[in-house]
C-alpha cells in the first residue's frame, strides 16, 4: 500500500519543484518534449486569424523563447519563467500560481508545461481567467495522466519486492476529461481540450531519468519517503526493458493535454438553441 499523505495540505511540494527546477538549469540534453509543445502551440496559434497586442508567456522551455520559433506573430511578449533562462529574455518569477499583474491585462495567454505542477488547477486558470481581456485567448500545455505510465508500474513492482511500503514516484497527472472538465468551470468559454501522446525512445531507464531531471520534473510530491535504491533501480530497469523486447532501449510514453479558451465577449460566436437548426436530418437518409 501507499504511504499515508492525508496529512499533508497539498499535494505537491513547492520547494522541493523549486529544486528541480534549479537543478534542471545545470542539463543542456535534446528534448523532444520541449521541441513538440513549443512548436504545437505556436501551430495552433497559427491557425488563429487575429492579432494580439499584449501576450504573456509563461514557460521553462528554453525551445518556446528562441528567435526561431517567437515569429512575427508574436511580437514584444512578456515571458515570465521559474527559472533563469539563457537568453535572459524573460522575468523570473519563483512561484508561477501568484502572478503579480492586474486583471484583463492581456489578449493572449500561452502557457507551456507549467499547468500540471499546480496544487489547484481550477485556482490556476481561474487567475488566468482574471487576468485576460475580453474575448482573449488561453492556450496551453501540460502533462496528462498517462505520462510515464511504464517508469510508474516499473518502479512500484521493483519497490514492492524490495520493500514492505511502496511511495508514489511520479508525479500525478489529470486526466483529458477531468481537465476540460476543469477548464469550463474556470469560466472559460469555446473551450477545446485534447490530447497527443509522444512515445520518446531512450537507451535505458538511467537515461529516461536524465530526461525527466533536465526538465525539473523529478517527485515533488509532498510526502517523505525514502530515496530509491540502487537494487529498486536495477530491477525497474530490467522490467521496463522486458516491456519492448524487440527494442534497442525503454519506451516511454509522455501524453501532452493542450488546453484552449476564451474569455467571454458579447461578439463571440453562441451556440444555437435546442431545435433551432435549419437541416432536418431525417432528408439524408433513404425512405
Amino acid at each position: 500500500m501507499f504511504e499515508d499523505q492525508k496529512e499533508n495540505k497539498t499535494l505537491f511540494d513547492r520547494k522541493k519543484l523549486r529544486r528541480s527546477r534549479v537543478r534542471a538549469m545545470t542539463y543542456d540534453i535534446p528534448n523532444l518534449i520541449y521541441n513538440h509543445t513549443a512548436q504545437d502551440l505556436l501551430s495552433r496559434l497559427d491557425e488563429i486569424n487575429r492579432d494580439f497586442k499584449s501576450i504573456l508567456i509563461l514557460t521553462k522551455n528554453k525551445n518556446f523563447i528562441s528567435d526561431k520559433l517567437l515569429d512575427k506573430q508574436i511580437k514584444n511578449p512578456l515571458i515570465v519563467s521559474p527559472i533563469c533562462l539563457a537568453n535572459n529574455k524573460a522575468i523570473m518569477i519563483e512561484d508561477e500560481e501568484n502572478l503579480p499583474f492586474h486583471e484583463n491585462s492581456f489578449d493572449l495567454i500561452l502557457s507551456d508545461l507549467m499547468l500540471h505542477t499546480s496544487n489547484n488547477l481550477k485556482t490556476s486558470l481561474e487567475k488566468m481567467h482574471a487576468l485576460l481581456k475580453p474575448d482573449g485567448l488561453m492556450l496551453c500545455s501540460m502533462f496528462g495522466s498517462e505520462t510515464l505510465r511504464e517508469l510508474k508500474s516499473c518502479l512500484l513492482r521493483a519497490e514492492e519486492q524490495f520493500k514492505e511500503k511502496v511511495y508514489p514516484r511520479i508525479n500525478p497527472f489529470a486526466d483529458i476529461r477531468t481537465a476540460g472538465d476543469i477548464l469550463q468551470s474556470s469560466g472559460f468559454k469555446l473551450c477545446v481540450a485534447d490530447d497527443t501522446t509522444i512515445r520518446v525512445t531512450s537507451k535505458d531507464i538511467f537515461q529516461l531519468v536524465t530526461l525527466i531531471r533536465s526538465m525539473g520534473e523529478n517527485n515533488y510530491i509532498n510526502i517523505d519517503k525514502p530515496n530509491i535504491s540502487k537494487n529498486i533501480w536495477n530491477k525497474a530497469s530490467e522490467l521496463m526493458k522486458d516491456m519492448t523486447p524487440e527494442e534497442d532501449g525503454v519506451i516511454s510514453t509522455f501524453e501532452i493535454l493542450t488546453l484552449t479558451g476564451w474569455k467571454y465577449h458579447a461578439d463571440q460566436p453562441k451556440p444555437l438553441k435546442p431545435g433551432s437548426a435549419k437541416i432536418n436530418f431525417g432528408d439524408f437518409f433513404n425512405k
